[in-house]
């Protein structure tokens, strides 16, 4: 500890140093702080989220003092988020472009904008839209090797998920589920009567000018003091179990687009919309029993020829050859091909795109055309479908995931702890 207070010491008295050169010679001097692993921390790093953090607060109308215990907690933080960056470089884990658009275009929805609108809006506010791209790259790969990394420490067996679908709660985890978003005005920990009045007043005023229209994402980003705050205040699909009894009530019997609230808190008042609803209602799927027959590609056979073979076993097959005899003989699936192409039941969201949009809508005992899908091109068949009520299936998946969430946060902040403890570090003075 003596050494981390050393190194902020030196950061602090480098920063000012900068800042003194910056105004004298109109020039910016970045620096190394730490080091992690193979990265680094800069002390440009830590002004940006010290300066971000400023902002935040200054939106909502309160104020922060930016000292040198901010400075240590926000350096720790980049130090640990170095960490779990750092363990992605060595899994080969990254954020391709495609993703990382997606994640910008939810991002300019919720502003309800467009990704140039969001440039734009970054830009106005002082910030490189470039910048601020990473920034999202970096925070989609923290979560993706947390998620990696984390969920796979988590097992529920079986006689668990049996014994908590016994149990109330688990009983009341079939209950429906809501997609929800909340604003929440917070409260501190002790708090006076005025500040619970003006906390309960601002609620108010929120609710009165989301009523009148006014877009929940923007109002949420601008006022909300919880940690959904920028992603427009975003909770996603819910159900009552995971939410503080205090929500259970109000919300049991919420229909879709509806506003709940103020609903007052131990931290605060809340303001939730409920943006869709589901569960109410028995699921039923189709089940298709089906065979194919699969021609792939290699280094050998080109996609071209590929799909000269399978054309070729058509006419084969419309010309009266057997299909299971075909299958045996052609097809490049060895589990399916030993049964004469024989699939079995399955149902189209276990198959790939390409495949299960030709199966689905092929008519019974029909051959399809050559279909092609990432695997290779296909001959399916469909020889039976029947409907399938999957409701208490749906009710395990949904109660094992309640029980992989519950888990999840005490198994993430054990996994932190040892990502903290196992990264090389090194401030620098």
């Amino acid at each position: 500890m003596t050494s981390l207070k050393l190194g902020f010491k030196f950061a602090l008295s480098g920063l000012i140093f900068s800042g003194l050169i910056e105004t004298i010679d109109a020039r910016v001097i970045d620096k190394i702080i730490a080091v992690v692993d193979s990265g680094v921390v800069l002390a440009s790093d830590v002004e940006t989220h010290l300066q971000d953090l400023k902002t935040r607060a200054e939106a909502r109308g309160n104020t922060i003092d930016i000292n040198a215990n901010l400075r240590e907690q926000v350096l720790e933080r980049l130090i640990l988020e170095q960490a779990q960056i750092e363990i992605a470089k060595r899994q080969g884990l990254e954020i391709d472009d495609a993703r990382l658009n997606e994640s910008l275009l939810q991002a300019a929805k919720s502003r309800e904008t467009d990704i140039l609108g969001l440039k734009n809006i970054i830009e106005s506010e002082g910030k490189s839209f470039k910048a601020f791209r990473e920034q999202i790259r970096r925070g989609l790969l923290i979560d993706a090797i947390r998620d990696r990394e984390v969920r796979r420490r988590i097992r529920i067996s079986k006689s668990e998920l049996e014994r908590f679908l016994k149990t109330t709660g688990g009983q009341i985890s079939t209950a429906p589920e809501l997609l929800l978003s909340q604003i929440v005005v917070g409260l501190p920990n002790i708090p006076s009567s005025e500040a619970i009045n003006q906390a309960e007043k601002k609620a108010l005023q929120i609710r009165d000018a989301l009523l009148k229209g006014a877009p929940f994402a923007q109002m949420a980003i601008r006022y909300s003091d919880a940690p959904e705050a920028r992603q427009g205040g975003q909770l996603g699909w819910r159900s009552t179990l995971e939410l503080n009894p205090i929500f259970a009530k109000p919300l049991l019997e919420a229909t879709k687009n509806t506003l709940i609230g103020p609903v007052r808190s131990p931290g605060g008042f809340h303001l939730i919309a409920v943006r869709d609803r589901r569960g109410d209602q028995a699921v039923v799927i189709t089940e298709y029993k089906a065979r194919h027959i699969l021609i792939k590609p290699d280094t050998i056979r080109s996609p071209a020829r590929a799909k000269e073979i399978a054309t070729n076993v058509l006419r084969e097959i419309e010309g009266g050859s057997d299909f299971a005899a075909l299958a045996r003989r052609f097809s490049n699936d060895p589990l399916s091909a030993a049964k004469g192409g024989d699939l079995g039941w399955v149902r189209a969201d276990q198959l790939v795109p390409g495949f299960a949009n030709v199966m689905t809508n092929l008519p019974l005992n029909k051959i399809s055309d050559v279909s092609h899908s990432r695997f290779g091109f296909h001959l399916i068949e469909v020889l039976e479908t029947r409907e399938l009520d999957i409701s208490e299936e749906q009710m395990k998946n949904r109660a094992r995931r309640i029980l992989i969430e519950r888990k999840f946060s005490q198994e993430l902040e054990t996994w932190l702890r040892q990502v903290r403890a196992d990264a090389f570090v090194e401030l620098k003075p």
